[in-house]
């Protein structure tokens, strides 16, 4: 009988949010199974993730700090150049910024059991019923649960399910403007080479111009370059593009005689590549994060453009709000009892209400740095290039400091021995040592989700 079957919830993603959500989940002690359906995890695409010390905290609740400084490489300098490649400003802004291996696999690496994963799981739909929610897949198998999870990206497939499921329960709930909130007005060429004497070992070097910018990350042992194009005709969901080889070799063309630096031109990184790829960048927070037993978390229901790095850092702390929400829920429960589907909406809830407003925030910092990249718009060209490089480099901490000190960490696990720095977190956990509540410099990982750039 349903009654007797245990607590479970069904995770579909095994990107950033659903490995995270798959630890705390285990530190819980809540069965779960995670659905994902390549063939493994981490697959070797994207280019690059960055954590700031929000999502970083969190990681280091779950246990990743060691494996994620083991071979970390600090970052010493921040330059914005305009189209030209003359230094406008070099600040310290980026000081405490790390490059690091795959994060997907560390995360991964990390889980303290991993047969929770199940790989190739191809899902072809999803049924939801008072009692559970179950999940059908394209062998045959059904995963029964009392919960779905969806972890599974800009392009949900959960988030289709769920919006099937209002359409019949609850008509008129999700309403086109919703569905085309999802707006893309950008695309980007990401590059990766070997070192590059030009743009130094260890710098993050933004170069303005008009309608198009370039991002590169130097590393010791190799380059990260981001080639982030506004588009003449942006669009929404549910269109989507994708891109092969030539469209890449096209918009390197488009760029090639235009300067990185004051020594670089763009066509001498591209002669060096050793991958690359052409993706959409989307933007866009939903009304609806939720809906019968199904829950949405990070790209699923939030889009930031990536030039901030406040993508992936999103996703994990909103893994962290629901795991909260959800153990508070599981604590009011006794005798084994399983939360009711109304307790569960009621986590939903929550979670939403805390997480919703913040994220539009920051996908609006996000987007208006965009805009300043690409010369948007007159004012956004005299922000760039006078506004921006007169800011003092603790004036711009502190500011971005203050969406970092309101995040939330896992409330059921210690925080005890993360690094100190200079502004303290917002809340005060006694259980916790008050000297680790800091905020550090953030972390630059190498890692990958799902093919999209999670942050920079």
């Amino acid at each position: 009988m349903q009654s007797e079957r245990p607590f479970r919830i069904i995770v579909v993603g095994a990107g950033v949010a659903g490995l995270v959500a798959s630890n705390s989940l285990q530190r819980l002690g809540i069965d779960h199974v995670v659905l994902e359906k390549h063939a493994g995890v981490a697959p070797p695409m994207g280019n690059g993730i960055s954590m700031w010390p929000h999502g970083l905290r969190i990681l280091h609740q779950l246990g990743y700090l060691p494996a994620i400084q083991r071979d970390a490489v600090p970052v010493n300098r921040f330059l914005g150049r305009g189209p030209d490649g003359r230094v406008i400003h070099d600040n310290l802004l980026y000081t405490h910024v790390e490059k690091k291996r795959n994060l997907l696999q560390i995360l991964y690496d990390g889980l303290p059991d991993k047969s929770f994963v199940h790989t190739k799981a191809i899902i072809e739909n999803v049924k939801q019923f008072p009692d559970r929610v179950e999940v059908c897949l394209a062998d045959g198998t059904i995963e029964t649960g009392d919960m779905v999870l969806g972890c599974d990206g800009v392009h949900s497939l959960i988030r289709s399910f769920m919006w099937d499921h209002a359409t019949k329960t609850s008509p008129g709930l999700i309403q086109v403007k919703e569905k085309t909130s999802l707006n893309t007005n950008w695309k980007t060429l990401l590059v990766s080479t070997p070192p590059i004497p030009e743009l130094g070992e260890r710098e993050v070097n933004i170069t303005y111009n008009n309608r198009f910018t370039f991002l590169a990350t130097s590393q010791p042992d190799a380059v990260y370059v981001v080639v982030v194009f506004l588009l003449d005709t942006p669009f929404t969901w549910p269109k989507r593009q994708r891109f092969t080889d030539e469209d890449a070799n096209a918009l390197a063309e488009l760029v090639a005689d235009k300067p990185v630096t004051d020594q670089l031109l763009f066509s001498e990184i591209w002669r060096q590549r050793t991958r690359a790829s052409v993706i959409s960048l989307e933007e866009g927070v939903m009304e609806h994060w939720h809906h019968g037993r199904i829950c949405l978390l990070g790209d699923a229901v939030h889009k930031i453009h990536p030039n901030l790095a406040l993508g992936g850092n999103s996703a994990i702390e909103g893994v962290a709000s629901f795991m909260n929400n959800l153990c508070r829920v599981m604590r009011t429960t006794c005798g084994g009892t399983k939360p009711s589907g109304t307790a569960l909406n009621m986590v939903f809830a929550a979670y939403q209400k805390e997480q919703r407003q913040r994220i539009k925030e920051l996908m609006n910092l996000s987007h208006m740095a965009a805009k300043m990249h690409t010369y948007a718009t007159p004012l956004h060209k005299l922000l760039a290039n006078w506004i921006f490089p007169l800011c003092d480099d603790r004036m711009l901490a502190n500011h971005v400091g203050a969406y970092f000190t309101s995040a939330p960490k896992l409330d059921f696990l210690p925080c005890v021995g993360f690094p100190s720095g200079l502004l303290p977190w917002a809340e005060y956990d006694q259980n916790d040592d008050p000297r680790n509540h800091h905020i550090n410099g953030h972390v630059n990982v190498n890692g990958y989700a799902n093919g999209h750039v999670a942050a920079y």
